[in-house]
């Protein structure tokens, strides 16, 4: 029998997790850009990517701050050890 060397779950939860969200927005951005070009012509596009772009900000803010406060929360933790 081989041994296996143990699997970092962590890190491919992780991965599994950014992949999902990338391709998440890359679907929306490519289907729903295609249907808003289909519908309402290139100025529309030009609409839908702006605020498919502002929604990928908004929900990189998010994120940013998600994980500032668990950054924070360790170093607190690590701090009074």
């Amino acid at each position: 029998m081989t041994k296996r060397s143990p699997s970092d779950l962590r890190r491919y939860e992780s991965q599994t997790t950014r992949n999902l969200v990338v391709g998440f927005f890359g679907l929306l951005l490519v289907v729903g850009g295609g249907l808003i070009l289909l519908f309402y012509g290139p100025l529309g596009l030009g609409a839908g990517v702006l605020c498919i772009g502002a929604g990928a900000a908004l929900f990189g803010l998010v994120l940013l701050v998600t994980f500032s406060f668990g950054w924070i929360a360790d170093w607190i933790e690590r701090r009074d050890q």
